[in-house]
């Protein structure tokens, strides 16, 4: 009997799924302006704190791939930011979820469940 890690995060990254993330990322062609004029639409002024989350979002892409749910991500990112407030300073960046928002704005596919319409909330 194999045993299935719980954690997608719990293996070891290949070489080979880094190269093939690097590759959708670069086909992507995503550059900060293209981020900047999503977020005017949404009606956001992106600051420097913005800018640390976005490419914190693509970092962990980069490292982790499209976690299999929103809370994964969140928990990351609430670790990484704790020292700035957490789960708070997010939010407050990203009214409408860091993980659902911040993915968009960074041209990330959003995580499954990022958003529960049943309660009204997102990641």
């Amino acid at each position: 009997m194999s045993h299935q890690p719980l954690d997608p995060h719990e293996t070891e990254t290949s070489e080979r799924d880094i190269d093939l993330r690097n590759t959708v990322l670069a086909a992507q062609c995503w550059d900060r302006a293209r981020s900047k004029a999503l977020a005017e639409a949404e009606g956001i002024v992106f600051s420097d704190q913005h800018w640390e989350v976005i490419v914190f979002l693509r970092k962990y892409y980069l490292e982790h791939g499209l976690p299999i749910n929103a809370r994964t991500t969140a928990k990351a990112l609430n670790n990484h930011f704790y020292h700035a407030g957490g789960s708070g300073y997010l939010r407050r960046l990203f009214s409408e979820g860091p993980v659902s928002q911040g993915s968009r704005l960074a041209n990330l596919r959003t995580p499954a469940f990022a958003t529960d319409t049943s309660f009204g909330a997102s990641y």
